[in-house]
C-alpha cells in the first residue's frame, strides 16, 4: 500500500474516535445538569418556611458589581446544593388554652429556633445576660418554676430496705416580739387618800385602786418559733412539716405592806347589806399586813401540715417602681394538718395579817390567806391553709392564710384557804379566803367549739442558695376562751369568810364566762433549705 493511502486512513480513524468522545461528553453533561436541577427542585420543595414564625429577620443582600465584573466571574458547576433544615426545626411551643390543672406548672411561651433580629438591645431586661433573676438563686433541678425559692436537688423519697430519709427539706428559727389581748382584772386592792382613816370602799371619792381594775400582760412578749419539714419528691410538690412556738411566761407582781397608814383594803360587794364593803389589810390601831397580787400568762402552740403544690409560674415583668423588667417566679400551695394551742393563766391574791385589836370580824392573832383562780384553754383542731410565695431577684414575699376549726377544752380551778393562828388557840385551817369561798371553790371544765384563723406575712432576702433572712408579721385570733379575771365574782356574802362557819350561802358564784383572745406581732430570723 502506498504511503499516502496509509496516512489518509489514519486521519479518518482519528476523526471518528474524536467524534464519539465528544458525543459521550455531551450526554454526560446533559445528565449532570438534569440531576442538579432535580436536586434544586427537591430542596426548594422541602424547605418552605412560614413567614409568621420568623419575625424581624433581615438578610443583607450582597452588593452587585458592574457588568464587566460580573462577566469576569467564571461559572463553577456545583456538585449539589445543601438542603435547608426541615420545617420541624422551627417551631413555637405555646401554653395550653385549657388552663392550669391541679399541680400543673404554667410557663411562659418558649420559642425554639427563633432568629433574634433588631428587637434585641442587650441594655436591660430578661434578655440581658447580666440580669439577675430567679434562675440565679436555685431554680434548678430540672423542675422549672416549682423550685421558686427552693433548693431543689435530685434526691427524692425512695423506699429502701435500710434506714434512709429524704434529702430535701427546710428549717427556720425566728425570734418573736408579740403582743396579746390583755387580761382584764376587777379591782383587787384599794386605799383611801381622803386623809381620814376610812376603808377604801369602791365608789367613795377618796378611794384609789392599787391593783386590778385594768388589763394585765398586754406588753410585748418575747418568744421563739421553730419550723421544719421534708419534701417527699425532688421537685417539691409534696411535703410534710411541723412547727412549734412559745411565748415567754409573762408574770406581774404587786405587793404592798402597811402598819395601818396608809390604809390597805380589799373591796367587795356585800350582798348581805346590799352595798360596797372592804376587808381590812392595814388599818390604824387595828391591823397591819401585806397583800400581794401575782398574775401569770403562758401561750404555746404547734402542729403539723401536709403541703401540696397547687400552681407555679415564672416570667418577666417590671418592678413597681422600676422600669427594668426582671425574671420572677411564684408558687402556690395548699396545706392540711393538725393544730394545737394552749393558753394557761392565773391570778393569786395573798394576805399576811397581824391583828393588834380584836374586831367583830377578826380575832387577836395572825392570819394567812389566799385566793387562787387558774384557767387553761387547750385547742385541738383541723388546720387548712393557703401559702403563696413570689420571688424576684434575691427578694421574696410569702403570704400564708390558715384556718383551724376544732374544740377548746376549758378548765377553771378556784381555790382558797385561810390559816388562823389565834392567840391562845390552836392553829385553824379553813377552806376559803375572801373571793374564793365554799360557794365557788372547785374544778370546772367544759368543751366549746372554736375557730383559730391566722395571717402570716414574711419578707425574705436570699443570702445564699440555701440561707435566707426573714422579717415577718403574724396575727392569731382564738374564739371562746376562759380567762381568770372573768371568773372572779366580787359579790360576797360575809357569812362564808373565815373564821365564820364554812357555809355555802350562794355568793360568790361560778359561771363559765368566755371571751375571745388574740395575739399578734413581729418575727425576725433565718431559713435554711437543703
Amino acid at each position: 500500500m502506498k504511503p499516502v493511502s496509509i496516512l489518509r486512513l489514519s486521519i479518518n480513524t482519528t476523526l471518528i474516535v474524536a467524534a464519539l468522545l465528544v458525543n459521550n461528553l455531551q450526554a454526560q453533561e446533559s445528565a449532570r445538569s438534569r440531576s442538579v436541577r432535580r436536586s434544586e427542585q427537591t430542596a426548594r420543595a422541602n424547605w418552605q418556611p412560614t413567614r409568621s414564625r420568623v419575625r424581624n429577620t433581615r438578610v443583607a443582600a450582597p452588593a452587585v458589581g458592574s457588568r464587566d465584573e460580573v462577566q469576569s466571574i467564571q461559572q463553577v458547576q456545583a456538585e449539589g446544593i445543601p438542603s435547608p433544615p426541615p420545617e420541624s426545626a422551627i417551631s413555637i411551643i405555646s401554653p395550653s388554652d385549657s388552663g392550669s390543672l391541679d399541680g400543673q406548672i404554667t410557663l411562659a411561651p418558649v420559642y425554639e429556633g427563633e432568629i433574634i433580629g433588631e428587637h434585641f438591645s442587650g441594655d436591660c431586661g430578661c434578655d440581658d445576660p447580666g440580669c439577675v433573676g430567679c434562675d440565679t438563686i436555685g431554680c434548678d433541678g430540672g423542675c422549672g418554676a416549682s423550685c421558686c425559692g427552693e433548693h431543689c436537688g435530685g434526691n427524692a423519697w425512695r423506699p429502701c430496705l435500710t434506714l434512709c430519709m429524704p434529702q430535701d427539706g427546710w428549717a427556720s428559727f425566728e425570734f418573736l416580739g408579740w403582743w396579746q389581748d390583755g387580761m382584764q382584772l376587777p379591782p383587787l386592792v384599794t386605799t383611801n387618800l381622803s386623809g381620814t382613816p376610812t376603808p377604801g370602799v369602791l365608789g367613795d371619792p377618796g378611794t384609789r385602786i392599787l391593783a386590778g381594775g385594768d388589763e394585765y400582760h398586754d406588753d410585748a412578749l418575747d418568744g421563739v418559733r421553730l419550723r421544719f419539714g421534708l419534701w417527699l419528691d425532688s421537685c417539691h410538690t409534696w411535703g410534710i412539716g411541723a412547727e412549734y412556738f412559745s411565748l415567754s411566761s409573762s408574770t406581774d407582781l404587786f405587793s404592798a405592806s402597811s402598819t395601818g397608814s396608809p390604809v390597805l383594803t380589799r373591796p367587795f360587794y356585800d350582798v348581805s347589806i346590799g352595798s360596797e364593803n372592804a376587808e381590812l389589810v392595814a388599818f390604824p390601831d387595828m391591823v397591819s399586813g401585806t397583800v400581794t397580787v401575782h398574775t401569770d400568762s403562758d401561750l404555746v402552740g404547734g402542729g403539723f401540715r401536709v403541703r401540696k403544690l397547687r400552681q407555679a409560674e415564672e416570667g418577666c415583668s417590671k418592678w413597681f417602681l422600676c422600669g427594668c423588667p426582671e425574671h420572677f417566679c411564684s408558687r402556690t400551695e395548699l396545706t392540711l394538718g393538725y393544730r394545737f394551742l394552749q393558753l394557761s393563766e392565773g391570778v393569786r391574791i395573798s394576805e399576811d395579817l397581824s391583828v393588834s385589836q380584836t374586831t367583830p370580824t377578826l380575832p387577836l392573832g395572825t392570819f394567812s390567806m389566799f385566793d387562787s383562780f387558774k384557767t387553761k384553754n387547750q385547742f385541738n383542731g383541723i388546720d387548712i391553709g393557703y401559702i403563696t410565695r413570689r420571688t424576684r431577684g434575691f427578694w421574696s414575699l410569702e403570704t400564708g392564710i390558715r384556718l383551724a376549726v376544732g374544740n377548746t377544752k376549758q378548765t377553771v380551778n378556784i381555790d382558797g384557804q385561810t390559816i388562823i393562828d389565834e392567840t391562845g388557840q390552836p392553829t385553824l385551817v379553813e377552806a376559803g379566803g375572801l373571793l374564793a369561798l365554799p360557794s365557788n371553790i372547785g374544778s370546772y371544765s367544759q368543751n366549746e367549739f372554736a375557730v383559730v384563723p391566722e395571717l402570716d406575712l414574711k419578707i425574705g432576702y436570699q443570702m445564699t442558695k440555701q440561707c435566707k433572712l426573714t422579717l415577718g408579721y403574724t396575727a392569731i385570733y382564738w374564739s371562746n376562751v376562759v380567762r381568770p379575771g372573768d371568773q372572779i365574782d366580787l359579790n360576797v356574802h360575809p357569812g362564808q369568810i373565815p373564821p365564820a362557819a364554812a357555809l355555802n350561802l350562794g355568793r360568790p358564784t361560778f359561771a363559765f364566762d368566755t371571751t375571745d383572745y388574740w395575739v399578734q406581732g413581729l418575727s425576725f430570723g433565718g431559713e435554711y433549705r437543703w
